[in-house]
């Protein structure tokens, strides 16, 4: 007489159904055997703790990662506080643009930092306003008054923002939304692929729209 086949979902329906079933019957669980990635076969106790050590394993580095991101924000958000409170004291534009440029340069590793505006303003320093028609011929592929760029710049369009010598091949462009000192805080970099647009953009925007309240205050 030939033995009944099992059917493997029933199997597996009664497992579900009695959870303790394994571990009140141990030489079964014991006796079971899984082929292993390499070709052997291993115990299923044996698989059980290589997974969870793989899952511990995965844990951790996730952990790890999440740690590693807190104490980058930590970070950025001191330099930032720093950089708003050396703002706050500012008393003209002039001291604005260069605290500002000073702490992107110095504090968050800029390689150049320039503070750009498109409209005449008797109160900016020489060689701070841009022209917005020849502004959008050279970089308008790139740079709006609405959302941030972060990328590449060709030649061209490096000289144009930054000083030629400088040689920026990577940069972010952050708008300045101010209605009498529209402008563009431009941090560049010497490295291809420093700026991505994967990077969060958060503290930048902050800044941003602290330097328009900024700009507002002191533009007498």
């Amino acid at each position: 007489m030939s033995k009944k086949k099992l059917d493997p979902k029933a199997v597996e329906e009664f497992l579900i159904l009695n959870p303790d079933f394994l571990s009140q019957n141990s030489k079964i669980l014991n006796s079971i055997e899984i082929v292993h990635e390499t070709g052997g076969a291993v115990s299923l106790i044996q698989k059980q703790v290589e997974l969870l050590r793989k899952n511990y394993e995965s844990t951790s580095g996730n952990l790890l990662q999440l740690i590693d991101i807190a104490k980058a924000n930590e970070e950025i958000f001191d330099k930032t506080k720093q950089l708003l409170l050396s703002l706050i004291i500012c008393r003209n534009l002039s001291d604005i643009i260069s605290a500002t440029e000073s702490s992107f340069v110095k504090e968050f590793g800029a390689d150049s930092c320039k503070l750009l505006f498109f409209k005449e303003n008797a109160n900016l320093p020489k060689g701070r306003i841009l022209n917005p028609k020849e502004a959008h011929k050279f970089i308008g592929k790139k740079y709006d008054a609405t959302n941030v760029y972060c990328g590449s710049l060709d030649d061209r369009e490096s000289s144009y923002i930054f000083d030629k010598k400088t040689k920026i091949l990577d940069c972010v462009l952050v708008p300045i939304k101010n209605i009498d000192c529209p402008g563009v805080l431009a941090l560049g970099s010497k490295a291809a692929e420093t700026y991505s647009d994967k990077k969060d953009t958060l503290f930048l925007e902050f800044i941003a729209e602290a330097l328009s309240s900024l700009i507002e205050r002191n533009n007498y």
